[in-house]
């Protein structure tokens, strides 16, 4: 899914001009950028089939609003923290 975004962010079909995306994101895109945005995308909360089955579920949107706040809190710190401390390492 993030190729494919990150592709349409870019203006580039992924599936045919891989190597321009590969281009594009060796350019725009740091070392420590790279791995905030795996951590991010480790962490968020992007199934919104889950949040539904869990709205579902709880018969109320307490908590899948709490899930995709708590998780989304999550990866945003979590990838601070990565982005800050590979950027520390790599110059």
């Amino acid at each position: 899914m993030i190729i494919a975004t990150l592709g349409t962010l870019n203006g580039i079909d992924p599936q045919s001009h891989a190597n321009g995306l590969q281009a594009a994101l060796r350019q725009e895109l740091t070392p420590a950028g790279a791995v905030a945005l795996l951590i991010f995308f480790a962490f968020a909360m992007q199934c919104m089939s889950t949040i539904a089955v869990v709205r579902r579920e709880t018969n109320g949107w307490k908590w899948p609003i709490l899930q995709f706040s708590y998780m989304t809190i999550v990866a945003y710190v979590a990838a601070f923290a990565a982005y800050n401390i590979v950027g520390h390492f790599v110059h």
